[in-house]
């Protein structure tokens, strides 16, 4: 029988539980701040991408443009060009019923 007035020691249990909230709370901190780092560098990754991108965008637009402008006076003369090349036919066409005629007689 214990004697009067003895306290009995503490349980551990408190403290141990303690020590593992803790340490779980600091695990789970410390690997949401890695994976928050990570989002960040695969963010700015994607950011980077999508600005490299867009440059190219940009200049294949330009460049678009730059054709289009070349060949805006060609699609005009094309229109001279067909309708000379209709002339030419047609006065070809004369010249060879001349010929037959001619060859004829």
């Amino acid at each position: 029988m214990p004697a009067v007035g003895y306290r009995r020691g503490a349980s551990p249990l408190p403290w141990l539980l303690l020590a593992v909230s803790i340490t779980l709370t600091v695990t789970v901190l410390v690997v949401g701040r890695n994976r928050l780092m990570e989002e960040k560098e695969r963010t700015w990754t994607s950011l980077k991408a999508n600005d490299d991108l867009n440059q190219k965008l940009k200049a294949a637009q330009k460049e678009v443009e730059k054709a289009k402008e070349a060949c805006e006076p060609g699609e005009s003369g094309d229109g001279d060009t067909a309708r000379r090349i209709v002339q030419l036919e047609m006065q070809n066409r004369r010249l060879q019923d001349e010929l037959a005629k001619a060859r004829k007689k």
